[in-house]
């Protein structure tokens, strides 16, 4: 595997070619240290390097340009949950593209970079199998201590996630697998598989890890068998609602949601899993891996390396706070705040939240009814920050309030104090494990299955679960000022039933939002389901009068569901790859 020269190294060829000859000959036979031979990699050992590097690819993500693990940009920002924040519209100018959807366009540079990196990714796993499957099973054995089909299993298991991250934004990816050599990669369409063999493709690298993944691993962040059951649970929920061309969901495949259920039932089953007792615990350093975090990408921290391996993709997202200083991206809406209120009974207000006072400060929180998932989630004007009753929010956290207000998200943030916790140049990295599924998410999805099965009772059970743990006083006991009193009027009551199948969905889809917001999950929901046209476009027309910026934002159906292919990656295939609907 060929090293990169570093500065110094491109530096000295430059001059020697400048001189012409006053570097001697013997310079350009000389082999760096740490290059190292295709045929030196063939080996059990070094193969075994080779799977580290690709679970490497993982943490690779940073800032906004290839934010894939932590895709707030993408998840969020795009939905009726965030804004965009930093400095400026200008700021990041491709996310706020991406963010108003009718100025996104194939050039859009992050995109383009998003899609490269996924790529490398895979790129590495594909190098790693191969190198794999070309020892017998039982060499494998005894050099590695390893069955061979669960190392490819694992790498299998990667992929597919990766492959999931490109199908959900691109619609159309390129599918590569170990037994495609590099110089026929240029030749595949993104269009040889449709829409469906696509998810069926995904859904198979998890099957794989169902089949030969261990119950446990000794090693913390190798996928289990029940990570793999989770995935692909996750894979065909995604797969069970068809779309047409024009991204329109035509129907719901009752068989697919069946093992969905199956899937999970299995999962809860082995009692691997459960919910936290406390809701907070999901976002704080000293619980990562815990019992509700099913697959997370490891993270660390004064690990030998210049800057660590925490968490780059949300490098932006810190206030501007004490102990902070920028950037101040990812800014709740009003929409979201609003969205905690509930009635009397505890019971989420559904339609009318948008028409009643906005939630904006401490006082808010205190004379409404509130779920307490909002002080978990965003920061509030008066409101402990982190759970810190001394760190008081206030108007100095944002940036540029003017613009997007003064909300900002809380999950992936870790306080200055944190062990978790360190800046790197101007910015900020967390080495919280980032999980990619997590306990509450995966009943989530099993509920849903189960309504549009119309097992609502089954559902029921769920959702209610979930509201307990909310309501809770582990998970309200945090949420006090410095002298012990409550910071807000907490009221998270049960659903005595579902109702009718569409009023099931209803509020299914409302819990997903309270329950999941700022953990990137929301905008995908909308498009799965077919509402995301609806969903969105009502959100600008109520958010633009707090945000002027939003006064021309529109989302055109049948197109922003998805990105666009990126144009540098349509001209680098000279035309292969088809261009998705609308652009």
């Amino acid at each position: 595997m060929k090293k990169y020269l570093n500065s110094k190294s491109i530096l000295t060829a430059v001059v020697c070619l400048s001189v012409l000859g006053g570097c001697k000959k013997e310079f350009l036979d000389f082999k760096p240290t740490g290059v190292v031979s295709d045929a030196e990699l063939n080996t059990v050992e070094n193969a075994e390097k080779m799977v580290i590097a690709a679970y490497a690819s993982l943490g690779n993500d940073g800032l906004l340009a290839h934010q894939y693990e932590d895709m707030w940009v993408y998840g969020s920002v795009r939905s009726d949950d965030a804004l965009k924040g930093g400095g400026s519209i200008g700021d990041q100018f491709d996310s706020h593209m991406v963010e108003v959807f009718n100025l996104n366009t194939p050039a859009n540079g992050n995109a383009n970079l998003m899609w490269i990196y996924l790529y490398a990714g895979i790129s590495r796993i594909n190098d790693a199998m191969q190198r794999i499957e070309a020892f017998s099973d039982a060499d494998y054995q005894a050099q590695a201590g390893v069955s061979r089909k669960q190392r490819l299993a694992e790498l299998r298991f990667i992929r597919g996630h990766f492959e999931f991250i490109l199908k959900v934004l691109y619609k159309f990816p390129v599918y590569i697998d170990e037994t495609v050599a590099k110089a026929d990669i240029v030749k595949i369409s993104n269009r040889e598989k449709s829409d469906q063999e696509g998810w069926a493709y995904i859904a198979d690298e998890f099957r794989a890890g169902v089949n030969d993944l261990p119950d446990v691993q000794s090693d913390e962040g190798r996928p289990t068998r029940n990570a793999a059951r989770a995935y692909l649970a996750k894979t065909l929920l995604y797969k069970a609602y068809v779309q047409n061309d024009q991204y329109q969901v035509t129907s719901i495949t009752q068989s697919e949601l069946e093992e969905v259920v199956s899937l999970i039932s299995a999962v809860e089953g082995t009692n691997e899993y459960a919910l936290y007792d406390d809701y907070a615990k999901n976002f704080l350093w000293e619980y990562e891996s815990g019992v509700e975090s099913v697959w997370a990408i490891m993270r660390s921290i004064n690990d030998g390396s210049p800057e660590g391996r925490g968490n780059f993709s949300t490098g932006l997202t810190s206030s501007l706070g004490p102990g902070y200083g920028c950037c101040s991206f990812n800014q709740g809406t009003q929409n979201l705040a609003n969205a905690y209120k509930t009635d009397a009974n505890g019971l989420p207000l559904f339609d009318s939240f948008t028409s009643l006072p906005n939630i904006e400060d401490a006082t808010d929180i205190k004379n409404n009814y509130m779920d307490p998932r909002i002080a978990h989630t965003l920061g509030i004007i008066g409101m402990p920050f982190k759970y810190d009753p001394n760190r008081i929010y206030d108007e100095t956290y944002a940036r540029v309030p003017g613009v997007y207000g003064y909300v900002l998200g809380m999950k992936d943030q870790e306080l200055p104090s944190s062990p978790a916790f360190r800046q790197y140049q101007a910015f900020f990295s967390i080495s919280r494990n980032t999980d990619q599924i997590r306990f509450g998410d995966l009943l989530l999805m099993k509920a849903e299955a189960l309504i549009e099965l119309n097992r609502l009772g089954e559902a029921l059970t769920i959702i209610n679960k979930i509201r307990e743990r909310a309501g809770s006083s582990a998970s309200t006991s945090r949420l006090v000022f410095a002298d012990g009193t409550p910071t807000g009027n907490w009221k998270v009551g049960q659903y005595p039933t579902l109702g009718t199948q569409d009023n099931a969905r209803k509020i299914l889809r409302f819990e997903r939002r309270l329950e999941l917001a700022f953990e990137s999950k929301r905008f995908f929901d909308l498009v799965r389901w077919g509402v995301a046209e609806q969903t969105i476009n009502a959100f600008f027309n109520d958010e633009k009068t707090y945000r002027d910026y939003l006064k021309d934002a529109h989302f055109t159906a049948g197109r922003d569901e998805y990105l666009a292919i990126p144009q540098a990656q349509i001209t680098i295939s000279q035309g292969l790859y088809k261009q998705n609907l609308g652009y």
